[in-house]
């Protein structure tokens, strides 16, 4: 036998053994485990296209899987494919939560007519001042939470919450906004 020959089979030969697959064994893994997974994730997501994805990326995922023996290999594909489909249906679920959340304040925007465009006030400010006026008045943390989170003293943070009020007051005063505590 040629020292080539018995090169390569001793490289398949612990390849075998370590569980790793080769070309002609993965093709083979494939053919007998890709109609039936094509099955079930089609059952699963009810969408044919979806399914073909998953089943690409789960064997994508399997080649660059860690040595395993032939009876894990399966289940670990199906385990792959069921959380590479429930990842998708979490994203999508975000997804239409954040579109729907979108649309809500679009009609918030619209159905308040103010001649004031408080996001073109806000974005006059710097990043600092629109923090610190985020911190405290939206989510209303201490001053104490304020400094921890920008990285600056307590004391700070209220010179800093001070000057950004003063100067969000005057561009509302500048943009034609009369306040009603004067």
């Amino acid at each position: 036998m040629p020292a080539d020959e018995q090169i390569e089979r001793l490289t398949m030969a612990k390849a075998e053994s370590a569980g790793t697959l080769t070309e002609g064994e993965f093709e083979l893994f494939y053919l007998r485990t890709a109609n039936t997974l094509h099955g079930y994730l089609a059952r699963l997501s009810r969408d044919t296209g979806t399914a073909e994805e998953v089943l690409q990326e789960a064997y994508i995922r399997i080649i660059n899987a860690p040595p395993m023996d032939q009876s894990q290999r399966k289940a670990y594909l199906y385990q792959t494919a069921t959380n590479i489909l429930r990842d998708r249906w979490r994203k999508q679920k975000r997804e239409q939560k954040w579109s729907e959340l979108q649309q809500t304040t679009e009609e918030r925007r619209q159905e308040f007519n103010l001649p004031i465009d408080m996001a073109a006030i806000f974005d006059r400010l710097n990043a600092q001042e629109r923090a610190v006026l985020w911190l405290a008045h939206v989510e209303e943390l201490s001053h104490r939470e304020i400094g921890a989170i920008i990285g600056i003293r307590e004391r700070t943070v209220r010179v800093v919450v001070f000057r950004a009020r003063e100067k969000a007051k005057e561009l509302l005063e500048s943009a034609g906004f009369r306040g009603s505590h004067e």
